[in-house]
């Protein structure tokens, strides 16, 4: 919905609109908490009132990255978790400091942190983040939300996409087109993401009464260029698909698919091939690829909200929460130590 939209289903002005949109005065509050909710649920973003320097609070967002595959390579989906944070961040009155890093200077960052601590919260991009690297995260004296690794078993913040929905989804999907056999195209440089969708996929299998079978799961690796090679070195071998694939991300469902159409495998016709993320790469393929949303956008708007509650409420109990099947939200007890 446009303004004028917006403006005709809430029966006002635009002109009313755009006041609320800006945070100006001249509407009164039944009317603007109204309109506020019409707007966020749009993918608008309030203004927020600027605060005097000494008063702004801050964000820092770490984005880590180990080989960059999966944080630079699939195309936009770390960029709309980014762009939607820094949105929410602003909307709630925090200003955003990025840093980037690596394995490499990982120490540096959080011994800084630890020794200079200046915002009020922290988000990292777990993406690539490994158990191993917990140590890092150890004696920090600011919440943190880690977005898209849920970290099992550690007492951390995380926000992430439901995988168990996903591979869930994706795999009926293929089963319902009447596919007798189900393999798996999986991330030969594992995450905790893919590791977990590795598993749903096992999962979705045996709920749907369908075969599990491990030679049907072929480890590519997680970018358009080393899935393309990989699947073309798999077909050169002789191996033989079965009827339906599902990728572990859009950029190995992408890259398979190019393989597949030089060696005349014809998709969808020979091979149905789904994917996970939709990136926006995924609607103009050829041909386009059935792909399941896994909410980057959300996750970033999540991850602000949920760090936001921690610094205002820093005794909150533990708690999970699945928003709408699509989110895993964890709220935990983990206590930093003050400034």
């Amino acid at each position: 919905m446009n303004l004028k939209d917006i403006a005709q289903a809430a029966q006002v002005s635009p002109a009313t609109v755009s006041l609320v949109l800006h945070n100006k005065k001249g509407v009164n509050k039944e009317t603007r908490e109204r309109l506020t909710e019409l707007l966020i649920q749009n993918g608008y973003v309030i203004e927020s009132d600027p605060l005097p320097f000494s008063q702004t609070r801050s964000i820092r967002f770490l984005k880590y990255s180990l080989h960059s595959y999966l944080v630079d390579g699939n195309a936009n989906f770390v960029s709309s978790m980014i762009d939607s944070i820094e949105h929410e961040s602003r909307r709630l009155g925090y200003n955003l400091i990025m840093t980037s890093f690596d394995a490499h200077n990982a120490g540096e960052v959080f011994d800084m942190l630890r020794s200079q601590p200046q915002e009020d919260g922290l988000i990292l991009l777990g993406t690539e983040w490994y158990p191993h690297d917990n140590t890092y995260l150890q004696e920090l004296h600011s919440p943190l939300v880690i977005v898209d690794n849920l970290l099992v078993q550690e007492p951390y913040d995380c926000v992430v996409a439901n995988n168990e929905q996903l591979s869930y989804i994706a795999v009926k999907h293929l089963a319902d087109l009447g596919h007798p056999k189900i393999g798996l195209l999986a991330n030969s440089l594992p995450t905790c993401n893919c590791q977990s969708l590795r598993s749903s996929y096992k999962s979705a299998l045996q709920k749907l009464g369908l075969p599990f079978d491990s030679s049907l799961i072929h480890e590519v690796p997680p970018s358009l260029s080393g899935s393309y090679e990989s699947t073309k070195a798999l077909l050169r071998q002789g191996v033989t698909f079965p009827s339906a694939m599902l990728a572990i991300n859009d950029c190995i469902a992408l890259g398979a698919i190019k393989a597949f159409k030089e060696a005349g495998v014809r998709v969808p016709e020979d091979i149905s091939v789904v994917g996970i993320d939709n990136i926006s790469f995924s609607a103009i393929s050829d041909p386009p690829l059935t792909t399941c949303n896994a909410y980057p956008a959300d996750l970033g708007i999540w991850a602000v909200r949920l760090l936001d509650h921690k610094i205002s409420h820093p005794d909150s109990p533990v708690q999970k929460m699945l928003i709408d099947g699509d989110l895993i939200i964890r709220n935990s007890t983990k206590k930093y130590k003050p400034r």
